[in-house]
């Protein structure tokens, strides 16, 4: 198959899924991997894709992914609250993982406010915080994306998968109330799934408004969370697949 031609056709294929991993390219396209790398590095220098860990995503996907900054402007006042109800949830002496995003990060200011809880994090902002008002937090290692504020990356992986939670907060971009949790990063997922792993109880912190969103990347089910604090009552018949045991909370 001509170069040009080959490329052509990763390009369809990202376009349309929005992502793909490098061996998914190599079992459509039957070249090596050595082959597809090349052209992954001559399309990212197009400025036709972006390269991520083991894997690639349009573009255009990723630049319509709105900041960490856009981010917390959308609907202050009910993130706050999301935050404050998810720091009631947990007990003085708990050690905590906050995730990176905006509703997770109110959660942090709480339980940074009240001090008697241990806190880690992958969240720049969160860190930024708690230097600014002389509050202690542990940060992780790795790869900062940009975009979000996130610790990303393999060496962030490291660290939580040799760390153990008492609680962890996690934060998505979209929610599908039978199948799951999304996001919009194949690295951002990595962390959010290690997290959930490494918790004694996981938490998701995420508004209604991500209902019905749409996000590249499911990282976790239903099964993975005991609680999810929102903001309001939503229609539970037709979150069929949502287990029994999962406790809903909501901001009045």
């Amino acid at each position: 198959m001509a170069s040009l031609t080959r490329k052509k056709r990763i390009l369809d294929f990202v376009r349309k899924e929005e992502s793909l991993t490098v061996d998914e390219l190599v079992n459509r396209l039957d070249v090596s991997p050595a082959t597809i790398r090349r052209d992954l590095v001559w399309l990212e220098g197009e400025g036709k894709v972006v390269r991520l860990h083991g894997a690639v995503m349009d573009r255009k996907r990723v630049a319509d992914e709105p900041s960490f900054l856009v981010k917390q402007e959308r609907f202050p006042k009910g993130k706050r609250k999301i935050g404050q109800l998810v720091a009631d949830q947990i007990p003085s002496g708990a050690t905590v993982f906050i995730d990176a995003g905006t509703t997770c990060f109110e959660a942090g200011v709480s339980l940074l406010t009240r001090g008697d809880v241990r806190i880690f994090t992958n969240s720049l902002p969160l860190m930024y915080h708690s230097a600014s008002t002389g509050l202690k937090v542990t940060s992780i290692g790795g790869e900062v994306r940009g975009l979000t504020g996130a610790v990303v990356g393999t060496m962030a992986l490291d660290w939580i998968r040799h760390l153990n939670f008492d609680y962890g907060v996690v934060g998505a971009s979209a929610i599908n109330l039978e199948t799951g949790v999304m996001t919009t990063e194949l690295s951002e997922a990595g962390v959010k799934r290690s997290i959930i792993e490494t918790s004694h109880i996981s938490i998701l912190a995420a508004d209604s408004a991500k209902v019905g969103e749409r996000a590249t990347v499911q990282f976790a089910d239903w099964e993975a969370f005991q609680i999810w604090v929102t903001d309001k009552v939503f229609d539970r018949d037709s979150a069929v697949k949502m287990p029994k045991n999962l406790s809903v909370l909501e901001c009045e």
